[in-house]
């Protein structure tokens, strides 16, 4: 009966590979991605009386309020709009709020005020 000699170096996990993955992939190339669409055209595309009311309330408090009330309801029985519309509604809004912001029809937030002292 042979005795094997017990090892107790410890494990070495460093473990390298002798061949690419990429070379067992076929080197996938990540396909190009869609020139992005500007948020007006997207919504004239998709949701025509959305962008009809924007551009009428433009610059105004009701605006603020209504892009507030579609981007942030509380309403369960929603389905929601679609990852791009919402993606150019949030872009709208972030415009928006920056012009209320310079005209003084809504005050600074808290946020506003971090980002300030950070630069």
């Amino acid at each position: 009966m042979t005795m094997y000699k017990r090892d107790d170096s410890p494990l070495s996990w460093d473990i390298k590979l002798n061949f690419n993955l990429d070379d067992l992939e076929g080197k996938k190339e990540k396909p190009p991605e869609p020139p992005k669409i500007p948020p007006r055209q997207l919504l004239a595309e998709k949701f025509p009386k959305i962008l009809y009311r924007i551009e009428m309330l433009w610059g105004s408090l009701e605006l603020h309020q209504y892009l507030e009330l579609t981007l942030f309801t509380d309403r369960s029985n929603r389905e929601g709009f679609p990852y791009d519309v919402m993606q150019a509604l949030g872009e709208v809004h972030i415009e928006h709020v920056k012009i209320l912001k310079q005209k003084k029809v809504i005050n600074e937030d808290v946020w506003d005020i971090n980002i300030e002292k950070r630069k």
